[in-house]
């Protein structure tokens, strides 16, 4: 009667151990999904962010929008409105930076955005590369560049 006891009950061990073993995948699948999902939203959203401040540089207009003050101001729009709930707070702060390196008082706007956009899409890589438990990025400043075009 003591081996049917004993294996009665790693019967129930093994039981309870296949259903936490289970549960826990599952709720592990359901956490990388939810990452995923939230990297991929972040992503989109930053993006757009990019997409509408490239139209401060010259030569990135976009020819689908002929008021080129139209892409600077929905860039301010998305700061003001979006960024501000979405971007994490250094994200945030550069986008102000950038903004302030293009009022008429500064003079020396063209070289400080250039930096400015650079911090900008680090910060954005160290964000989203955190999200999803990727190693930090590898680049620096000097390896993002605003390329002129004709």
């Amino acid at each position: 009667m003591e081996i049917f006891s004993w294996i009665k009950d790693f019967g129930i061990v093994a039981v309870l151990a296949g259903i936490a073993t289970v549960w826990l995948t599952q709720r592990w699948q359901q956490k990388a999904e939810m990452k995923l999902k939230l990297r991929e939203s972040k992503e989109k959203q930053y993006k757009d962010l990019l997409t509408n401040l490239m139209g401060f540089f010259e030569g990135w207009e976009d020819y689908e929008i002929s008021d080129k003050k139209k892409r600077k101001k929905q860039f301010m729009w998305e700061v003001y409105t979006s960024a501000i709930v979405f971007a994490s707070d250094e994200v945030l702060k550069l986008c102000y930076k950038f903004i302030e390196s293009h009022s008429k008082s500064n003079l020396n706007k063209e070289s400080d955005s250039d930096k400015i956009y650079a911090e900008i899409v680090l910060a954005i890589r160290r964000e989203l590369n955190i999200i999803y438990g990727q190693p930090d990025t590898q680049l620096s400043k000097a390896d993002i560049k605003i390329l002129k075009v004709d």
